[in-house]
């Protein structure tokens, strides 16, 4: 019968051996002495031999860093752990020191080597796993039965397909931003010209020029700085729910492996400008109807910028199909999935020969009725 220490007293607990927080260094069983592994469903560090329960720290909120513009070099490296390189891929991973990896979780490959120690800024912010890899594992199968030219082999053999719990990096900028503007826009308007059989409706365009100024407040604006997955598919998972995250504790990534950023944080910044700048146009655009624009000059200022480098939960998994890999990776917390699935030839044969069939039913259904 398994055993929760959570619902021991602190005086039982100490008369067992049992401590409150278990080395984190070794994240050994107290019990008998097996790995502990962060369990997303209990919330606790669960044995992998005997099932015991140990508790986490308690949760922090995550403080926000001043983003000063800074150079990296300027960080110290992150301690306690290791990185291991896929010669297949090129994902770095860091894990534990204490953990091993076979297999990339990325690709599958088991080509992994022990790099040194790569300086960069540590995670002050972390957003733990919520669903299972049974769970994310349901939500895969659920996604890949809605991909309909998907072949029924690959929908057959997916139930069987593993999958990897891997935290990857982002960063998370909140700033104040105030922008002032100034846009040339037209407006379509009609008139009628000519006399006799050469009278005819016109559309022409009155420009006009416009300047203002706006404030726009950009809070948990999230950027992937990942190598395995791009910002189009961050967003297509449905992003993340930053403002559940905590403070970075180890327990967090034990059992887990975590991606070491390949963007850093000022050219991640970079990119959140970018957005930003975007966002700022399209609101210009709605504070002016208009039909068509000639340009949109917009002079930001940002104020009160800070940064969270935060680990975000995916589940990654693959496989191969005739030869060629396809990978997939299902979101950690609300089990939105992203990626590729083969496509069968017959399948997809047999469907253009029913779309055609359905308009050759059309178009003789309007003959009939019409002609």
């Amino acid at each position: 019968m398994q055993e929760d220490i959570t619902k021991l007293t602190d005086e039982e607990k100490t008369d067992r051996g049992l401590s409150q927080r278990v080395d984190i260094n070794t994240f050994s069983c107290e019990n008998c002495g097996c790995k502990l592994v962060f369990d997303p469903a209990s919330r606790k560090l669960v044995c992998e031999a005997c099932d015991t329960k140990y508790p986490m720290p308690d949760p922090k909120p995550v403080t926000p860093i001043a983003y000063t513009g800074l150079s990296e070099s300027t960080y110290q490296a992150w301690g306690g752990v290791k990185s291991v390189r896929c010669e297949n891929c090129g994902a770095t991973i860091t894990l534990k020191e204490f953990e091993t990896a076979n297999t990339c979780p990325f690709c599958g490959s088991p080509v992994i080597t022990d790099t040194d120690q790569i300086p960069g800024l540590k995670p002050n912010g972390i957003l733990p796993f919520v669903l299972t890899e049974k769970e994310a594992h349901a939500s895969f199968i659920k996604w890949l039965k809605r991909r309909i030219f998907a072949p029924h082999k690959v929908k057959k053999n997916a139930k069987h397909t593993p999958m990897k719990g891997v935290y990857i990096p982002t960063w998370v900028f909140s700033s104040d931003v105030f922008c002032t503007y100034e846009a040339r826009f037209g407006q379509h308007y009609t008139v009628t010209v000519g006399s006799g059989k050469n009278r005819r409706t016109v559309t022409r365009t009155r420009w006009f020029h416009v300047s203002g100024s706006l404030n726009y407040n950009v809070r948990d604006l999230t950027i992937e700085a990942s190598k395995m997955i791009t910002q189009k598919q961050l967003e297509k998972i449905g992003g993340f729910d930053m403002p559940a995250a905590v403070e970075y504790e180890e327990e967090y990534l034990s059992g887990f492996s975590s991606e070491r950023y390949s963007t850093g944080l000022d050219d991640s910044w970079e990119v959140a400008q970018s957005k930003i700048c975007n966002d700022l146009r399209d609101l210009v655009r709605r504070r002016h109807p208009h039909d068509v624009e000639d340009y949109i000059n917009i002079f930001p200022t940002y104020n009160g910028t800070t940064y969270e480098y935060m680990l975000a939960p995916l589940w990654v998994s693959g496989y191969k199909y005739r030869k060629k890999d396809y990978g997939f990776v299902v979101n950690g917390r609300n089990g939105k999935v992203a990626g590729k699935s083969p496509v069968s030839v017959v399948r997809a044969f047999i469907a253009a020969l029913l779309g055609l069939a359905a308009l050759a039913g059309v178009g003789y259904l309007i003959y009939y009725l019409f002609f």
